[in-house]
């Protein structure tokens, strides 16, 4: 399990690749929607896991055992694909018309599907409210996910025609509010306990 100064080390990568220059070719709008949409099977493909969580195996977290692991395992691959995928947008020329309709649609996908993880997430947390073990590491990679997400969708904001870019801002600022209730729901399994 990641540590918290790595996961934070994660989402501040995110935010140089942002701003590193690239000598490869840029991302073409196809492989920006073959990109998300990989990570909307990655949220898709964590919703099982994150159903299976209950009040007997949700504790096994401490021996690396159980849902938990494999839901911290999975959205820290999903952050290292999105950091990926932000560099290879790097230098790619404004997406407008078709292009940007594609990369609208692919994000609104995927942020419905990532908001019934999360939304799932912020469900189980309630089980646990005498097991603060279990808020530290998720609300962890859950705050590594938000610089990431963050990271990922103001790049496709910059990238897409003005009509293309409000819908993506909405759809950022949607998922947002369900990664903040997310994070606060684990948070607040270790404030229980202080």
């Amino acid at each position: 399990m990641a540590s918290p100064a790595v996961l934070r080390l994660l989402a501040v990568s995110a935010l140089l690749l942002l701003c590193a220059p690239t000598t490869s070719a840029s991302a073409t709008p196809s492989q920006l929607v073959d990109s998300i949409r990989r990570a909307t099977a990655q949220g898709q493909a964590l919703q099982a896991p994150a159903q299976s969580i209950t009040i007997i195996n949700g504790p096994l977290i401490v021996v690396d055992l159980g849902p938990y692991p494999l839901i911290i395992a999975g959205l820290t691959k999903l952050n290292t694909d999105l950091n990926s995928s932000i560099a290879a947008a790097q230098g790619a020329e404004p997406i407008s018309g078709s292009d940007a309709k594609a990369v609208a649609d692919a994000i609104r996908e995927m942020v419905r599907v990532h908001q019934v993880l999360l939304n799932i997430l912020i469900g189980k947390a309630g089980l646990f409210n005498t097991v603060p073990l279990i808020g530290q590491p998720v609300a962890a990679v859950l705050r590594s996910y938000e610089a990431v997400i963050d990271a990922s969708l103001f790049k496709l904001v910059d990238l897409t025609s003005a009509e293309f870019a409000k819908s993506i801002t909405e759809q950022k600022n949607s998922l947002d509010v369900s990664i903040k209730a997310a994070i606060t729901a684990y948070t607040n399994l270790e404030l229980l306990w202080q």
